[in-house]
């Protein structure tokens, strides 16, 4: 990785003090509150056979990536906060150095990129908040989770309440990852495409929820200008025992030449003696083209789910055992390559997290995947991965 970019962290500073020397933002000031935490990170994954599509994204990989966040965040004044935390990254050891793997070299480069706006410190989060009981407007470096948008996003969020009815208003231009186990540097045209025919237009999205109680409706409108658009919807019920969904999302293409395509997923969950059983079936047509990973993807890989004509049936159980919480998630994607080939891809991830102690926590996730044999793409894979988080 690059030598650490002092230039952010005397921003983020000076930044600070610049605003502690307003008198009227004082109070706001003294009630803000520093967190800090640091991170390790431990990947290994074994692939069956080591393939070179994606730039040797496939390949045999091990690596172990640390890092340090500090977060600030105001108190409250006239309505008004501002967030920020920032994160810098160090490489403990990783294989496969001066070898391509993905976005740079060396192992890590598989989740920790190295692009032309690559840095070892960035912004996690950076935004201004208005909030009330009832609205919340955020402008600037974000977390978003909401239909087809999420991960960390350079945008401006507002949400409106208005009793029963929810309403989001989003528009964002760029798209990365900013965690412990991932750096993306936010890009508009660098492996993310929100917005493939003019990136610098983004994505905008409208969405409105609507609680009856038991059962919820929501509709939402994803439109990236000259690009493409998704319209769909969903119904929910939930009765804190048993729960049901059905979403769909159409897909329409700008270009007249494109054919259109959809996405639908049904879901339901029942909870019993503290178990919580998810069973998914998701169908994609071979035309649709999502924004991001959207929450759809239920999968710790999920490759083949907006795949060709790719149905999934997966199973998910989640159980806390005390302070240990486990989820467990298994499924079947059938897809095709578009003419006579129809292949299988099967994947199965266990997550466990446990707080050691107060200050550290741990999580754990080990995944395989049983690709299909008759797809040359394709390969099995065995992933495990380990990260220690200690906050203060």
């Amino acid at each position: 990785m690059k030598n650490l970019k002092l230039s952010i962290i005397a921003s983020l500073a000076i930044g600070l003090c610049t605003v502690s020397n307003a008198s009227s933002l004082e109070e706001a000031l003294t009630s803000g509150k520093v967190s800090a935490e640091f991170t390790v990170t431990y990947e290994n994954r074994k692939m069956d056979e080591e393939l070179t599509k994606w730039n040797n994204y496939y390949n045999d990989t091990s690596y172990s990536v640390g890092s340090f966040a500090l977060g600030y965040k105001t108190g409250v004044w006239n309505n008004l906060s501002i967030t920020s935390k920032f994160r810098a990254y160090t490489t403990l050891f990783e294989g496969g150095k001066g070898e391509t793997h993905y976005k740079g070299t060396g192992d890590s480069a598989e989740r920790f990129w190295e692009t032309g706006d690559n840095d070892d410190v960035d912004f996690e989060s950076l935004f201004l908040e208005y909030g009330t009981q009832n609205i919340s407007i955020k402008a600037g470096r974000q977390a978003l989770n909401t239909k087809w948008l999420n991960k960390t996003h350079d945008a401006l969020n507002a949400n409106f309440k208005f009793g029963a009815t929810n309403i989001e208003a989003i528009w964002t231009r760029r798209m990365g990852r900013v965690t412990s186990r991932d750096y993306r540097p936010l890009s508009a045209s660098d492996g993310v495409f929100l917005n493939k025919v003019d990136p610098s237009k983004g994505v905008y999205k409208v969405g409105i929820t609507h609680d009856f109680g038991e059962v919820d409706l929501m509709g939402f409108y994803l439109t990236a200008p000259d690009d493409r658009d998704l319209i769909g919807g969903q119904v929910a019920y939930d009765n804190g025992t048993f729960g049901a969904s059905a979403q769909y999302t159409a897909y329409k293409p700008d270009d007249s030449s494109l054919e259109d395509g959809s996405h639908t997923e049904l879901k339901a969950f029942y909870k019993i003696a503290g178990y919580t059983a998810t069973l998914g079936h998701l169908i994609t047509s071979d035309t649709f083209k999502h924004f991001g990973m959207g929450t759809t993807n239920a999968m710790e890989e999920g490759d083949k789910i907006y795949t060709h004509d790719a149905k999934t049936t997966y199973i998910k159980i989640n159980k806390k055992f005390g302070d240990l919480s486990s989820t467990l998630i298994s499924g079947i994607t059938d897809y095709d390559d578009g003419t006579v080939n129809d292949y299988s891809h099967k994947e199965t991830t266990l997550w466990l997290g446990y707080p050691i102690t107060k200050n550290l926590k741990g999580n754990l996730g080990y995944t395989y995947v049983d690709a299909d044999d008759s797809d040359a793409d394709e390969t099995d894979l065995n992933q495990l991965n380990v990260t220690l988080t200690y906050s203060f």
